[in-house]
């Protein structure tokens, strides 16, 4: 009785490591399959990512004419020119302010629909979800007919404040704030949608 109850715990364990084993060959075939699967994105990604970047950059260390190799020349006479500077410093201007509104209008947005009863929240979320969902060429129009000089929409109405007509695209501060608020309501929905998942998943 000792001897078959050591062999059926002989052969459970064999199957057992037979089961772990072909489950192992499983788990690499699958690896495997789907390395393959994504093998031509992968290639996809190196042919129009990687390879214009570094090209890019081989571009960048050679003259005018493209001939000579001048190393980080052209570099060092862009880094001693004012107008890299003040662009560097407006992208910094927009960046941070754009990011910044729109995190913090999309977690107040989220908030407010978040406490909002669960039959309204879906229509709430449609229509705060308009500026992200239009597509950009009909939201591109609205915006340049609100920021036109002479038919503005935003200048007709501040007309009545006793406000004089704004350049909105003309003065450059105007049309950086311009900039920033166009792509603020553009992305604000989505920072919305962010955090209003969090919350859902919280509760």
């Amino acid at each position: 009785m000792v001897d078959v109850v050591f062999q059926r715990n002989g052969v459970a364990r064999i199957g057992g490591a037979r089961k772990r084993s072909s489950l192992r060959v499983a788990m690499k075939r699958k690896s495997t399959a789907a390395f393959l699967m994504t093998l031509p994105l992968i290639l996809l990604i190196a042919i129009l990512v990687i390879y214009p970047a570094f090209y890019s950059l081989h571009l960048a260390t050679l003259n005018k004419s493209m001939q000579r190799f001048v190393g980080l020349g052209n570099f060092e006479f862009l880094f001693k020119r004012e107008t890299f500077w003040l662009v560097v410093k407006q992208s910094c201007i927009f960046a941070i302010t754009a990011v910044v509104f729109k995190a913090l209008i999309g977690f107040i947005v989220a908030h407010f629909v978040h406490n909002i009863p669960a039959k309204g929240q879906r229509k709430w979320r449609g229509m705060l979800l308009v500026p992200w969902v239009i597509p950009p060429a009909m939201s591109t129009l609205a915006w340049l007919w609100l920021f036109d000089p002479s038919y503005s929409a935003f200048n007709y109405t501040l007309s009545f404040f006793g406000i004089g007509p704004i350049s909105w695209t003309g003065d450059p501060d105007w049309a950086r704030f311009s900039v920033i608020l166009v792509n603020i309501w553009y992305g604000a929905p989505f920072f919305m949608i962010m955090y209003l998942a969090s919350l859902k998943c919280g509760h």
